[in-house]
This record gives C-alpha cells, sequence and structure tokens, in this order.
C-alpha cells in the first residue's frame, strides 16, 4: 500500500500544516479565557467563588466555556492537579483546579440562563 493508498483508506484526511494553526489558536483563546475568568491568584479565585456568579468576559462563546471547563477537569483529575493549593470559600474548600472548574461551571450555567 502506497501513501495515497493509505490516506484514501483513512476516514477523513490527513492532518495539514493549517489543523495545528487552528489547534493553537483554539488552545490560546481557551488559555485566554481561563486567565480572563479565573485571575493570577488564589484570591482572584475565591472573589469568584463569593460572587452571586462570576464576572464574565465577553467575546467568548459556549463552546469555549465547555471546552475550557474539559481542560479543567482533565487537569484537575491529575494527581498534580489535586495538589494545588486549597482555597476556602465559607464552609467550602477547594483546590485552586476544583475552584476553576466550579467557576466555569457557575459561567456556563449563568450564561445558560440568560
Amino acid at each position: 500500500m502506497d501513501e495515497e493508498e493509505f490516506d484514501s483508506a483513512m476516514r477523513g484526511r490527513p492532518y495539514v500544516l493549517e489543523d495545528l494553526t487552528l489547534a493553537e489558536a483554539r488552545s490560546r483563546r481557551i488559555a485566554t479565557l481561563g486567565v480572563a475568568l479565573w485571575g493570577t491568584s488564589s484570591a482572584d479565585l475565591q472573589r469568584q467563588l463569593l460572587a452571586k456568579y462570576p464576572v464574565i468576559p465577553s467575546g467568548y462563546e459556549s463552546a469555549d466555556f465547555h471546552a475550557l471547563l474539559r481542560t479543567a477537569q482533565t487537569v484537575a483529575g491529575h494527581p498534580w492537579g489535586r495538589l494545588s493549593a486549597t482555597i476556602f470559600v465559607g464552609a467550602q474548600e477547594f483546590t485552586q483546579w476544583e475552584a476553576r472548574c466550579e467557576i466555569v461551571r457557575r459561567a456556563i450555567d449563568y450564561l445558560d440562563s440568560r
């Protein structure tokens, strides 16, 4: 089997540079949303968790928030994701990654209810 036969037998098409470029742009967009939503400190996370609903940055689609949640859940479930500092909000306590997941979930709930 030569390369053309292999490619034709595969479902879809082979990856090209444009695919990588689009994936990188998407990753940067999601990372930027994370920083905008979570801030840069534990105090920022705590402030978002104490609010009735998170301060939600504009210019993002629902799919962006869902992608961010999937990424945060992956990290939160990883052993080193559970080693992050603990954040206390009232009687609740979260690791930093659990807090990030909760903030994104609340943002999604708020956006879906509007």
